[in-house]
C-alpha cells in the first residue's frame, strides 16, 4: 500500500508541477548565456518584421497604382463621355442644317412658281387691259 500511495503522491505533484512550469517565449534561460542565445531569437523577430514591412509596403503600393489606374479610367471615361456628346451634338447640327435647306429649297420653289404665276396673271392683266383698249 506504501507504494501505491507514493506513486499517487507522485502523480499529484507533477500535474502541479506541469501547470505551475510553462514555457514562456523570448525569455533568456541564464545570465551567463543570454547573449548567445538571443542573437536567434532577435534574428528571427527581426526577420519576420522586415517580412512585415515589406508585405505592407507591397499592398501600400499596390493600392496606390489601383488608385491610380481608376482615376486614369474615371478620367478617360469622361473624355470619351464628352467626345461622344461633341459628335451627337454634330450629327444633330448636321442633320437640321440638312432638313432645314431641304425646307428652304422647298420655300424657294414655292416662291419662284409664285412669282412666275403672279408674273403670267400680270402679263394677263396687260393684255386683257390692251385688248380693252383696242377694242
Amino acid at each position: 500500500m506504501s507504494e501505491s500511495n507514493t506513486k499517487n503522491n507522485t502523480s499529484s505533484v507533477t500535474s502541479t508541477i506541469g501547470e505551475e512550469y510553462k514555457i514562456v517565449a523570448h525569455v533568456s534561460s541564464s545570465t551567463a548565456g543570454s547573449s548567445s542565445g538571443d542573437f536567434h531569437v532577435y534574428r528571427n523577430l527581426r526577420r519576420k518584421e522586415t517580412l512585415r514591412l515589406e508585405e505592407m509596403d507591397k499592398n501600400d503600393r499596390k493600392e496606390l497604382s489601383n488608385n491610380e489606374f481608376s482615376e486614369r479610367r474615371e478620367q478617360q471615361k469622361l473624355e470619351e463621355e464628352l467626345k461622344v456628346k461633341k459628335k451627337a451634338e454634330q450629327r444633330k447640327k448636321n442633320k437640321q442644317r440638312k432638313t432645314h435647306s431641304e425646307i428652304r429649297k422647298k420655300l424657294n420653289s414655292k416662291l419662284e412658281e409664285e412669282t412666275k404665276k403672279n408674273k403670267e396673271e400680270e402679263k394677263e392683266e396687260k393684255n386683257k387691259n390692251s385688248d380693252n383698249e383696242k377694242n
